[in-house]
């Protein structure tokens, strides 16, 4: 089986998701990943996977699109490179997937020159909204509106990460048999606790990836002085690029002993500093449109061994409070939040058992298993048991 994966996006961590993806599949399969020239995952692919620099970089960032940040010959140089998904046309693979949410400019080309039609195609889709056109994101809304106006493909089968999200599918028309559940692999290409070579700062919080208004780093950084009254020492590292809000920044200011501040992308050979320094991963996000399928960041928490303080936002609650690896409280509330950090750290036997059982999580979603998955969907997609019709990304 030769299985071709396209990367829609070359910066964030879908990319890291195909590098993940493509290594474990290239255990049992021929696999090639088409890809921009240039992504935050260049160097964590394996050997044995083929990679074909096809596209031009977006020039668009979750960060920079909340920032308006866009220059727009950037991007439209990027939108068009995905003209050469074209080449599809003469490769000889077996399933064609994007692993990265089918992207509008993915979507565009695939119809554009049939490859929809040539080939078998799988789609993962890491957020689902409940609606075609949202308000709640701004940003996206604009991504969902061009996507509005691209006609639908024939998708052979769409994977969600989990069953809130194939229950939103259903409900935007697509067929049940259609959909496959596959949970988000634990990343590991940025190493896990076996391999960690220095101590855990005591009584320190981690904040890790994009810094955008959905995942609430404001009600964590309002959260700190609250914890302080009962930790003193208590330090939050925001590691990440972004946009810290103004008034969140006027806290931090005051209370610059209990910050650390890392405004940038972080490169992937540090990943691995940032959670070892960290006794407890916080994920304080807020209620959005639609289901999100899992975290990068909680990830690659479950890989470290590390507990997490969450929000019952998306499915916090089943992979974070269900599981024991950490406490999950209502969103944007930065006195629950307190509490719950407060807990955690003062409590050193329920964080040494969250702490296991974040490795249990990282155990049972290893991607050897997430691979055996998707080969089965694959052979099945193979097999002719898939439902073509058409599938829209939102």
């Amino acid at each position: 089986m030769h299985v071709l994966y396209i990367v829609g996006q070359s910066t964030g961590g879908l990319p890291h998701y195909t590098a993940e993806l493509a290594n474990a599949v290239s255990e049992h399969a021929d696999v090639t990943v088409m890809k921009p020239a240039e992504t935050t995952a260049d160097d964590l692919f394996d050997e044995e996977v083929t990679l074909i620099d096809a596209f031009d970089h977006l020039g668009v960032s979750m960060p920079q699109l909340y920032k308006l940040d866009v220059n727009p010959l950037d991007f439209a140089r990027g939108f068009l490179s995905y003209r050469n998904v074209k080449r599809l046309r003469g490769v000889d693979v077996d399933i064609v997937h994007d692993t990265t949410d089918l992207f509008p400019q993915v979507k565009l080309f695939l119809k554009l020159y049939g490859i929809d039609d040539r080939h078998a195609l799988v789609v993962t889709r890491h957020e689902v909204s409940s609606k075609r056109l949202s308000l709640s994101r701004p940003p996206v809304m604009v991504e969902d509106a061009i996507d509005y106006v691209i006609p639908d493909l024939n998708v052979a089968r769409v994977v969600v990460h989990t069953e809130n999200q194939r229950r939103a599918m259903i409900g935007r028309g697509t067929p049940p048999e259609a959909i496959d559940v596959i949970p988000h692999g634990a990343y590991s290409v940025f190493g896990d606790h076996s391999d960690v070579d220095a101590p855990t700062e005591r009584n320190c919080l981690l904040f890790f990836g994009n810094v955008v208004t959905p995942k609430g780093i404001d009600t964590l950084v309002e959260a700190i002085p609250l914890v302080k009254r009962e930790v003193p020492d208590v330090t939050l590292l925001i590691a990440g690029e972004g946009n810290i809000p103004e008034r969140s920044r006027a806290i931090i200011g005051a209370h610059e002993e209990n910050f650390e501040v890392h405004d940038y992308f972080v490169p992937n050979d540090r990943v691995k500093e940032f959670f070892a320094r960290a006794e407890v991963v916080t994920l304080p996000y807020r209620f959005q449109d639609g289901t999100k399928g899992h975290s990068g960041a909680l990830a690659t928490a479950f890989s470290f061994g590390k507990p997490v303080v969450a929000s019952t936002a998306g499915e916090f609650e089943s992979l974070v409070g269900e599981t024991e690896s950490g406490l999950v409280v209502p969103p944007e509330d930065p006195e629950r939040l307190a509490d719950a950090i407060v807990r955690v750290l003062t409590d050193d036997e329920a964080r040494q058992r969250m702490a296991a059982n974040s490795l249990r999580m990282a155990e049972r979603l290893s991607w050897d298993s997430v691979a055996e998955r998707y080969l089965a969907v694959y052979e099945s997609v193979l097999a002719g048991r898939a439902v073509h019709r058409p599938v829209s990304r939102t």
